[in-house]
């Protein structure tokens, strides 16, 4: 792993390279010895960054710390060869600078010499930056036709045929309990276990576990890295059924190595980056799954940008990273292959997305703009349990899907125009067209 976060802080300073042979073929020997010190000491401070903090891993992000890096290289080169190396250097260095530009610079960098001037350079490779930023913004904000269509869509002009389980009696109910009151009852439980006081819980997931849907919550580390050094790993994790209001939070001993609050290379959120050089980790966090002999595995959903420019998700190209949190494993699975235990194979906040872009941007984004029609333009309503309170996870035929109603961006309006349906695994679309009844989001949730 180690070599791996390496390689990929070489990959994002290798824009410097261009700039370094540049600077080695002007500079003297004090300047090389100088440069080379400089480019080693920005390794170490970009290898420690790199390694402790995880940045997005996806192309377009590689290539924005390319381009800093080379665009902040050629200046401060320049610059140095202008006022240091060049044979007119000391001429340089004291001429008065004519025009307003020059006078402007002149006056902010007369102070410091030479090195105000480099130092302007950097502040004007920063400015070049956070223009390319903003366009690459604008496209993304003003293009989501491409991320539209890469969502797998059924369409329904009724809801005749929606996936919704026949309730017949409260053991069917299909939505599940509130995650604060699952919460609730599994930190009452954590006595179950040995040096409990030691643990804590920070985040459940829903899941099938032989044909029940359950919550399943690891045990994390509390108290930060010295706790993490004394023990080392963490002992189980808590299943609870998530649709009986009166099913007891169940300790599952499993002791477990590789979780997001272990450090160093026990961390499962830095194994699961070590396999993601492309796509970008979606979620604050991986979440624990567990296969049928209640092996836990830490799963998380893996987005591809569409483009460069175009940094909307592409949601048909994902990939799902799976981590054993015994040998510390990883696996990363296209979304046909993905293991059949692995119900969540898309998380929460990548469905959110995908349900506001296609609800909002499916005819186009002009329309869904003061300028256009506003035809059919939609919201996800904010009335669920997960993905920013948009999505309530539900069971229909052994599977699990995202369930959320739809309605109208006019905040005069709050009646449901439709029901979307996403299949947690496949990560199909469905959307049902409301006819009959008109109902608010809170009515159709319950």
């Amino acid at each position: 792993m180690l070599s791996y976060f390496a390689l990929i802080t070489l990959v994002k300073l290798s824009g410097l390279l261009i700039p370094f042979i540049w600077l080695l073929i002007i500079a003297d020997r004090r300047g090389r010895l100088y440069g080379t010190l400089a480019i080693v000491l920005m390794f170490i401070v970009s290898y420690i960054n790199t390694y402790f903090n995880l940045p997005d891993l996806a192309y377009p992000s590689l290539i924005d710390g390319w381009l800093m890096w080379f665009i902040a290289g050629m200046i401060i080169v320049a610059a140095l060869r202008r006022f240091l190396y060049s044979p007119n250097a000391a001429v340089a260095r004291t001429k008065t600078q004519s025009g307003v530009v020059g006078q402007i610079v002149e006056r902010f960098t007369g102070t410091f010499g030479w090195i105000g001037k480099i130092a302007m350079a950097v502040v004007i490779a920063v400015i070049v930056f956070i223009i390319l930023g903003s366009i690459t913004s604008l496209v993304t904000q003003m293009n989501p036709r491409p991320a539209v269509q890469s969502i797998k869509t059924d369409m329904n002009d009724d809801t005749k045929n929606a996936p919704m389980p026949v309730i017949k009696n409260s053991a069917e109910t299909p939505v599940v309990n509130a995650p604060q009151t699952i919460s609730t009852d599994m930190n009452n439980s954590l006595n179950s276990f040995k040096n409990s006081n030691v643990y804590d819980l920070n985040h459940m997931r829903v899941q099938m576990f032989k044909g029940k849907m359950i919550y399943v919550a690891p045990v994390e580390f509390s108290g930060g890295f010295w706790r993490y050094i004394h023990y080392l790993k963490v002992p189980g994790y808590f299943r609870t059924n998530a649709t009986d209001k009166n099913a007891d939070p169940k300790f599952v001993a499993k002791p477990m190595k590789y979780t997001p609050s272990a450090y160093f290379n026990n961390d499962a959120d830095r194994r699961i980056s070590a396999h993601s050089l492309g796509y970008t980790m979606v979620g604050a966090t991986a979440q624990l799954e567990i296969d049928d002999n209640g092996t836990p595995y830490y799963v998380r959903t893996l987005a591809k940008p569409i483009s460069y420019l175009n940094r909307n998700y592409d949601y048909s190209h994902y990939k799902v990273a799976v981590l054993n949190t015994i040998t510390g494993k990883v696996k990363v699975y296209s979304p046909k292959k993905v293991p059949k235990f692995v119900d969540i194979a898309v998380t929460p906040e990548f469905v959110s997305q995908e349900v506001s872009l296609f609800g909002r941007y499916r005819h186009g984004f002009w329309n869904a703009t003061s300028f256009g029609g506003h035809s059919g333009v939609m919201k996800p309503t904010t009335a669920g349990t997960e993905g920013g309170d948009k999505l309530t996870p539900y069971a229909y035929k052994g599977r699990v899907y995202y369930f959320t109603g739809m309605t109208s961006v006019n905040e005069h309006q709050s009646s449901i125009l439709g029901y979307t349906f996403v299949d947690a695994r496949t990560n199909t679309l469905h959307y049902y067209r409301e006819h009959g009844n008109v109902m608010t989001p809170e009515r159709a949730i319950s």
